[in-house]
């Protein structure tokens, strides 16, 4: 359902920095987690607002007094019925129990319909909607693959104007083509269940060597010593200065394996910041977000130039008889002679 109300940008800015309080509102930081919600919403019919919205809080004069410290990203994702949402609460319980203030951004399927989210488990995490350090929103896939919305990164980026602890990234799933969650993500958790074969489709989709961290969840339904052991032998690295996964045995029934589970990310993101390994893991991730973006930034005029096409160029690529990629090559000669 799309939104056809206008945003006055600046003002939703100065509202996310704290610069200006919500309307009706008196207390900073609500406004501020209030302003975050509705600047998403936005966001989801233009994943372009996120963009406007951090380059003029980047150069607000506030923001680095709004921002003291960098938001963790972290991604939980896995097969569906896995856990993720009781392990998403628990994980918010025991963060929270630690003085850290936690965002989510839950990626639920889509209705067909209206398009919007299908809430599903958000009812797991019901006990930290009163809480002011909590920000949980549902997001609705929209029928994008990578196990994540389209305009899930801008919103990781706006709850990191707020200064969240962590922001944890739950997906709808993974599949063979859905593994974006790593690109967004500083650690990504993958989450299994023992003895259900999880492996060997992980395996087909490539995840068994992308996630930073595993857990086996449910480890009071079946033992998980098997899968443990399987994990071990399909992640441990070759060059020993690289990063070895931890696999955790939890068990959301039963809350156990939270701590081990807090410690191992934690671990992670000592790596990553403190060994030059991990320096360079960051820096390609970085990289890559701005491919991203900058695929996002020019995909309006690319589509503007495909639209100016003459006719005959689309029949030639239909028939067979010119490849996509010749007329691709000459969009982008008259895409750079336009902007020189």
């Amino acid at each position: 359902m799309k939104i056809h109300r206008s945003i006055d940008v600046s003002q939703l800015t100065r509202e996310l920095t704290g610069e200006q309080l919500v309307e009706g509102m008196t207390d900073i930081w609500r406004s501020r987690v209030r302003a975050l919600s509705r600047a998403i919403t936005f966001l989801e019919n233009d994943p372009l607002l996120a963009m406007t919205v951090l380059s003029q809080a980047t150069a607000s004069s506030t923001i680095s007094a709004t921002q003291p410290t960098q938001s963790r990203v972290i991604g939980l994702t896995g097969l569906p019925g896995a856990g993720k949402s009781s392990l998403t609460n628990l994980l918010i319980r025991a963060l929270r129990q630690a003085g850290q203030t936690v965002a989510v951004l839950a990626v639920d399927p889509s209705s067909p319909l209206s398009g919007g989210a299908v809430l599903g488990d958000r009812v797991r995490m019901q006990e930290h909607f009163r809480d002011a350090g909590v920000f949980i929103r549902s997001m609705g896939s929209r029928g994008a693959l990578g196990g994540v919305a389209q305009s899930t990164r801008g919103a990781i980026r706006l709850a990191g104007l707020l200064g969240f602890d962590k922001i944890i990234v739950e997906t709808v799933g993974i599949g063979q083509s859905e593994s974006e969650i790593v690109e967004l993500a500083d650690t990504t958790v993958l989450v299994l269940m023992p003895n259900s074969g999880d492996e060997v489709q992980l395996m087909k989709a490539g995840v068994l060597q992308l996630a930073d961290v595993y857990v086996v969840n449910k480890a009071d339904i079946a033992n998980p010593s098997r899968m443990i052991n399987e994990l071990h032998e399909n992640t441990a690295p070759d060059d020993p200065q690289a990063w070895c996964p931890p696999v955790v045995a939890t068990s959301a029934t039963n809350e156990q394996g939270i701590d081990q589970l807090i410690q191992a990310i934690e671990k992670h993101g000592v790596y990553e910041t403190t060994h030059p390994k991990g320096f360079q893991i960051r820096k390609s991730r970085a990289m890559r977000e701005i491919l991203r973006a900058l695929h996002n930034v020019v995909e309006i005029d690319f589509l503007s130039l495909i639209e100016g096409l003459p006719p005959e160029s689309l029949e030639q690529v239909i028939d067979g008889r010119r490849p996509a990629l010749a007329i691709a090559h000459e969009l982008a000669k008259k895409f750079k002679g336009s902007t020189q």
